[in-house]
């Protein structure tokens, strides 16, 4: 911790996310730095006609005293901040503005302004944590959406299973394509301008699709059923008005398309030999399986609403301002597991940029969501005193051992020697319970 001299001498409050600090660092302070700073550039100084380390200091001065006054510059901006935040026991978030009598900064864009002999004095404007006073966060009517399992839905996945075992057997050339059959095709596109079609990179190639699938463009698949092996069609379609690839989107296209060979798919019997390849006992215990599975995604669904739902609730009835500082960190958060994931699906940077740039509006507004349920979550444990005991951050961390199949004390090391890690442990441990507690106070009915 530093023991910096730093002196407030005012403190205002802008509104309830902003507050203003004038700080002044004593000029011994500043002296006393730009000293330090000179000479320690004094021992590594390479100056031609001085042996490195024995440059007088008057040269050093002349040579190098506006690169460490520059440099004191940001150093005693930064720890005198940061020192004035905790005496004044701030909760800043983000990076402060900074003005000093001659100059005005953005976000830590902090010019020199420094003197050896003269204190250093400054304003800085910056982000604070919100009070929030929550109201009205017990007794939230809530409706629990179904978990009973329907046939359908054990169906869908037995459909599933067979599908994917099914074996596709080449059909009789007088054989009309029909949604479920898998075709294999050659196209040529392109866009239609002016009636007249523009090839298109792209729109052209060979594959093969599930007709019904959706693979393609809305529309494209449709078109194929009634085709005969050996059958070619043109036809034109249009491309969504929301396609990812910009310069296609809500364009009119127009294909044609040779239809090579379809295939029809043999589904296996479903039977007990079946389940038993599936590594099931039996038809009875896949069903049985099944059904828990069903049983299990429903509640997860379930129960992710209802705190969905009950987050909503809390923050229609609390309005409050939120520092734009959090709102831009979650909302970087979430472009990034989308840009992960859609990597993972094998986007491109290109296509990966488009996608984000259409969706930052919804993606920030989600941030935003996060960040204001994160606030009120943690008012209300705050306001019932929820505390996280040295029992339950052991009891979470046996859990994770047993989760990740680790040995507890590793776990409990890592946590004890990371301390911002143990710290985020204890207020998701917090936040659970307040999440829980609230659940428990809310008026819940059940979806009929």
């Amino acid at each position: 911790m530093s023991n910096l001299q730093v002196k407030v001498e005012k403190v205002e409050k802008k509104s309830n996310i902003l507050r203003q600090l004038k700080v002044r660092v004593p000029a011994a302070v500043v002296s006393s730095r730009l000293e330090k700073g000179l000479r320690e550039v004094q021992k590594t100084a390479k100056l031609k006609g001085f042996r490195q380390g024995h440059v007088p200091m008057p040269v050093v001065k002349q040579f190098y005293g506006e690169d460490v006054r520059h440099q004191v510059f940001h150093d005693l901006i930064d720890e005198s901040f940061q020192e004035a935040v905790r005496g004044e026991k701030l909760r800043a978030v983000g990076r402060p503005q900074i003005e000093t009598p001659d100059h005005k900064t953005g976000a830590g864009e902090h010019d020199h302004s420094i003197e050896e002999g003269k204190d250093l004095s400054y304003v800085a404007t910056v982000e604070v944590m919100p009070e929030i006073e929550v109201k009205g966060y017990t007794g939230i009517a809530l409706t629990r959406e179904s978990t009973k399992v329907e046939k359908e839905d054990v169906k869908k996945i037995v459909d599933n299973f067979l599908s994917a075992q099914a074996q596709l057997i080449p059909t009789a050339d007088s054989h009309l394509a029909r949604k479920g059959d898998s075709a294999e095709i050659k196209f040529e596109g392109g866009i239609v301008v002016d009636g007249k079609v523009e090839a298109k990179a792209g729109m052209s190639g060979s594959r093969m699709l599930e007709i019904g699938s959706d693979t393609l463009i809305p529309g494209f698949e449709d078109e194929l059923v009634g085709m005969k092996k050996g059958d070619t069609k043109t036809f034109k379609i249009d491309f969504p008005k929301d396609f990812y690839e910009k310069d296609l989107a809500g364009k009119p296209a127009s294909f044609t398309v040779d239809m090579l060979e379809i295939k029809e798919k043999q589904l296996p019997e479903l039977n007990d030999e079946f389940a038993k390849q599936m590594g099931y006992e039996g038809l009875a215990d896949l069903n049985k399986k099944i059904e828990e599975h069903v049983a299990n995604e429903k509640k997860g669904e379930s129960d992710r609403k209802l705190r969905s739902d009950l987050l909503q609730a809390l923050i229609e009835k609390n309005v409050f301002e939120v520092p734009a500082s959090l709102i831009q960190a979650q909302t970087r958060a979430l472009a990034n597991d989308v840009a992960q994931n859609l990597k993972r699906q094998g986007a491109d940077d290109k296509t990966i940029q488009e996608i984000l740039l259409s969706e930052m509006e919804n993606i920030s507004k989600k941030a935003e969501n996060q960040v204001k349920a994160s606030l009120i979550v943690e008012a209300v444990a705050k306001a019932e005193k929820f505390e996280v005991t040295a029992a339950d951050l052991d009891a979470e961390i046996s859990k994770m051992a047993v989760s990740m199949k680790v040995e507890e004390p590793k776990v409990k090391e890592f946590y004890l020697n990371n301390p911002s890690r143990k710290e985020d442990l204890e207020y998701r441990i917090r936040e659970e319970r307040t999440l829980g507690w609230l659940l428990e106070k809310a008026k819940i009915k059940d979806a009929k």
